[in-house]
């Protein structure tokens, strides 16, 4: 009888342990997903500002062609399309 006492206290004591070890791990996932959510918008927020400091080098680029005088007919062909993707995006909004 004794015997059979003592399998029941270790498995007892097996199972709060895997209950904690489970709560623990429980706990540090949610920690995890909380990290890759920060994460993802923060990447999500860094290319914005990729996208945004791109567009500004090619002003830069533009503005530096059209301040040089050099290679004008680049500068209009550059314009043409810009003004060309205008009027695309002008058509979408019209549909």
């Amino acid at each position: 009888m004794n015997l059979v006492a003592e399998h029941l206290q270790k498995l007892e004591e097996k199972i709060r342990q895997l209950a904690e070890d489970h709560q623990k791990t429980k706990t540090e996932k949610d920690l995890l997903i909380r990290q890759s959510v920060t994460q993802h918008q923060l990447i999500e927020e860094q290319k914005i500002e990729i996208e945004n400091l791109k567009q500004q080098v090619q002003a830069l680029q533009i503005a530096k062609t059209v301040e040089s005088n050099q290679d004008t007919t680049r500068v209009k062909e550059k314009i043409q399309d810009l003004v060309r993707e205008i009027d695309r995006c002008i058509e979408l909004l019209n549909k």
